[in-house]
């Protein structure tokens, strides 16, 4: 056989042997591989089975344990509220009071303390109230005095019919109706001089003893109220108390009446009028008295303008007829806690009116400032400043002329609070 021959069976021997030792290997590789898989799944079904009995425990558990929260923070300071100024259940009380310093040409300039007013009012029932009002004013001859300035029963069973019994402020004008005895409720730092109080030498009755009754007519969007008056009436004379308290010097009762309208398109207008009768007791001849007031006036808080006239009749039975008129007009605008104002008023009453020559002659101003019954006519500029939501300060300039006597120059200061 020839070499190559032999050479190449000796080579086709030697693949058929690795040919099939190989062959012979492959089931053993297979079942090592086999083997080694059947481990990883078991191995990945036991941490299936592990897990799951994590997320069993889990689920049995009743509740988890909550973090707890942090504590809250401390609340900051606060500062303290006033307390509600209720003395009983029923009964609210607000105290009023003023002081000042005041100079004009014809006396000496002083301080002054003006009043201290207790206010009191009280809801009885859904509809019964009651209400007091408790004045201390200083007097002319440095003294003070205690006055009931108001006290009534009211019985409401409807907007429609409100009645009063007892003493009141009359409704004669605006003015009246609206601002009592505190300096605090008054732009101003006094009164009109034609609405002074009577029992403090003024010339028209501000207070009265009996029934007042006022309230809504149906009239739609006019907002249409009346009111009706009867009382005592006010004598005049020497020392005599204007408001007759205890006993009526006469048989006549006062009779006042009156209209007014809030209309709903423009807030804060009313236009109203008013007119009284009453027979006065007087030294001499007794005076059927009239009284007729009128007044348009705008108040939204922003802007204040105030309009009134009034027009007062003294007749005697055979004497002749004395009449006294009398107007006032008062602007102001607020500038936030600012509110500078303008008053102008006028005064004309005859100098031998009967009623008015018999004004109690211990008693102050407004009258002691004129020091005479006449013609009283000038300005008031001044500025209120409310420096917190109880405390005013007030700075006016008054200019007055008067029949027959100087020009009267005054300025004053005054400090007016509630409490």
């Amino acid at each position: 056989m020839p070499m190559f021959v032999r050479t190449l069976a000796a080579k086709a021997v030697l693949i058929l042997i690795a040919f099939l030792s190989t062959f012979a290997a492959v089931p053993a590789l297979a079942q090592q591989v086999a083997t080694t898989q059947d481990q990883i799944n078991q191995q990945l079904l036991e941490r299936i089975q592990e897990l799951e009995k994590e997320v069993q425990q889990l689920k049995g558990q009743s509740s988890v344990p909550a973090v707890a929260p942090a504590p809250a923070p401390a609340p900051a300071p606060v500062a303290d509220t006033p307390e509600v100024n209720e003395v009983a259940p029923r009964l609210h009380l607000d105290v009023f009071g003023d002081v000042g310093v005041q100079g004009y040409n014809h006396v000496p300039s002083t301080f002054e303390f003006g009043s201290l007013d207790l206010f009191m009012n009280a809801r009885l029932s859904d509809k019964f109230s009651a209400l007091g009002e408790v004045l201390f004013i200083a007097q002319s001859d440095n003294t003070v005095g205690l006055d009931i300035e108001r006290l009534w029963l009211q019985y409401r069973p409807s907007n429609y019919f409100i009645a009063s019994i007892g003493r009141y402020h009359t409704w004669v004008g605006y003015y009246n109706s609206h601002y009592n005895k505190a300096e605090y409720l008054e732009t101003t730092t006094d009164r009109p001089f034609v609405y002074a109080f009577d029992d403090q030498g003024g010339v028209l009755p501000m207070q009265e003893i009996g029934v007042s009754i006022t309230g809504r007519i149906p009239s739609g969007r006019l907002g249409l109220n009346y009111v009706l008056e009867l009382g005592n009436g006010r004598a005049w004379g020497g020392t005599a108390e204007p408001v007759q308290n205890y006993q009526d010097a006469n048989n006549s009762k006062s009779i006042n009446g009156g209209l007014f309208m809030r209309p709903d398109q423009l807030r804060g207008l009313q236009m109203g009028f008013s007119l009284r009768y009453d027979n006065l007791t007087v030294p001499g001849p007794p005076v059927a008295e009239t009284i007729a007031t009128s007044h348009v006036v705008f108040d939204n808080g922003k802007y204040e303008i105030l309009n009134e006239g009034v027009l007062v009749r003294h007749v005697e039975p055979t004497g002749p007829v004395f009449t006294t008129s009398a107007f006032y007009t008062q602007w102001s605008r607020a500038f936030g806690r600012y509110r500078p104002y303008f008053r102008y008023e006028y005064f004309n009453a005859p100098s031998d009116d009967p009623v008015y020559m018999y004004a109690s002659a211990n008693e102050y101003a407004p009258l002691a400032v004129t020091g005479f019954i006449g013609r009283l006519n000038g300005a008031s500029l001044g500025i209120r400043y409310d420096a917190t939501e109880n405390v005013a300060l007030k700075f006016q300039y008054d200019r007055f002329s008067m029949r027959d006597l100087a020009t009267e120059n005054g300025l004053t200061a005054q400090v007016a609070f509630t409490f």
